[in-house]
C-alpha cells in the first residue's frame, strides 16, 4: 500500500511539474503581445471623469498643481481629483497646468468637475522664470521637460507647492506627506532603481560643490514656498547645450535642488513607483494598503485597467 502511495505521488508530482512548464511556455509566448495589446488598446473608463463627483475649488495659501498635456488631460483630471479630495480642506488650492493649447471644451470639463479652478498652459511660467534668470530660455526652448521644469521653479517661487505629474494617482489619505506639509519639510516619491540622471547636468553640479538624491523621482513633490532657486537653476544649467544628453534632465537638477534643502522621501511602501503587474501573469500591488502609486510608462495600462476603475468605485463612497 505504501508503495503504491508513493508511486501515486511521484505521478502526481511529474504532472505538476509538467502543468508548470507548459504555464512557463505559454507565458514567456504571450507574455510580450498581451503587454503590447494592454498598452494600445483603448479604456473607456479614461473619459468617465464626469462621475465623479465635483469638489469645489477656494483660493488658498499652498498651491496643487497637476501638469498635463492636451492628450492626456483627461487622465489629469483623475490625478486631480484623486488627492484634491484629500487635500481641499488644507488650506489649498487646485491648479491645472496644460503643456499645449487648451480648447474651450477643455476648460469647460475640467471647471464642471472643479469649480473654480485654475487652468491654463504652461507657458507662463517659461515667462516668469526668465524674467529673472534669462539664461535658461534655451533648455525651456529646446528640452521636452523644460516647461515642467519653468513650472515647479516659478509655482514654487509664489507660495508653496505640491506638484503632480498627471499619472500619480492618490488611494487613500495622504497622512504622511500631510506631516511634511505641516512641518515644512520638502518630500519626494524615492524610485525602485537608481540611475535615471543627466550625466552632464550631474557633472556640472557636482562642480559646484552639489550632491543629488540617489533613488529620487520628480513625479510627485512638496516644496515650501520660495526654497528652489531659480537662481541656482541657472547656474546648474549654464553649461547645457540643445538637445542634450538625455530625458532626465529636468529631474537631475531637481534632484541637486533638493538635496540641498535636505528633501526627504516619502515611505516608498506607500507611496509607490513599481513595475508591478507590468506583465498580465504578476501580482499587482495592493491598493488597499497604499496611499498612492505613479503609473510610469512601463505600466501606464494599469492605471487604466485598474487604478481608475477603483477611484470610481471610491467615488461613489465619497459620496456617501
Amino acid at each position: 500500500m505504501r508503495a503504491a502511495d508513493e508511486e501515486n505521488e511521484i505521478v502526481e508530482s511529474a504532472a505538476h511539474e509538467r502543468k508548470l512548464s507548459v504555464n512557463r511556455i505559454v507565458s514567456k509566448i504571450t507574455t510580450k503581445p498581451v503587454w503590447w495589446l494592454e498598452r494600445r488598446r483603448s479604456y473607456s473608463v479614461r473619459s468617465r471623469y464626469d462621475r465623479l463627483p465635483a469638489l469645489q475649488v477656494k483660493a488658498a495659501r499652498m498651491r496643487f498643481v497637476v501638469l498635463t498635456t492636451p492628450q492626456t488631460l483627461c487622465d489629469a483630471l483623475w490625478a486631480a481629483w484623486s488627492w484634491y479630495r484629500f487635500l481641499r480642506d488644507e488650506d489649498c488650492e487646485l491648479h491645472i497646468a496644460v503643456d499645449g493649447p487648451i480648447s474651450d471644451e477643455e476648460r469647460a470639463a475640467a471647471s464642471h468637475l472643479f469649480p473654480g479652478v485654475s487652468i491654463d498652459s504652461a507657458q507662463w511660467a517659461c515667462r516668469y522664470v526668465c524674467a529673472r534668470t534669462p539664461g535658461l530660455q534655451p533648455f525651456f526652448d529646446n528640452h521636452p521637460t523644460g516647461r515642467k521644469l519653468a513650472l515647479i521653479l516659478a509655482m514654487s517661487d509664489r507660495g508653496p507647492l505640491i506638484y503632480s505629474d498627471y499619472d500619480v494617482l492618490a488611494f487613500g489619505r495622504p497622512d504622511e506627506l500631510l506631516a511634511a506639509i505641516t512641518q515644512n519639510v520638502p518630500c519626494y516619491f524615492a524610485d525602485e532603481v537608481d540611475g535615471a540622471r543627466d550625466l552632464q547636468i550631474a557633472e556640472r553640479a557636482k562642480q559646484l560643490g552639489l550632491d543629488y538624491i540617489p533613488h529620487f523621482n520628480c513625479g510627485f513633490m512638496y516644496v515650501p514656498s520660495g526654497a528652489l532657486s531659480i537662481k541656482l537653476a541657472g547656474q546648474i544649467l549654464a553649461t547645457w547645450r540643445a538637445p542634450g544628453e538625455s530625458w532626465f534632465a529636468e529631474q537631475t537638477v531637481l534632484s541637486f535642488m533638493l538635496k540641498k534643502l535636505r528633501a526627504e522621501a516619502l515611505p516608498p511602501d506607500r507611496y509607490v513607483i513599481s513595475i508591478c503587474r507590468q506583465f498580465y501573469w504578476e501580482k499587482d500591488v495592493d491598493y488597499g494598503k497604499i496611499a498612492a502609486r505613479h503609473f510610469t510608462t512601463p505600466v501606464r495600462h494599469v492605471m487604466y485597467k485598474f487604478g481608475l476603475p477603483i477611484l470610481l468605485r471610491q467615488s461613489k463612497e465619497f459620496l456617501g
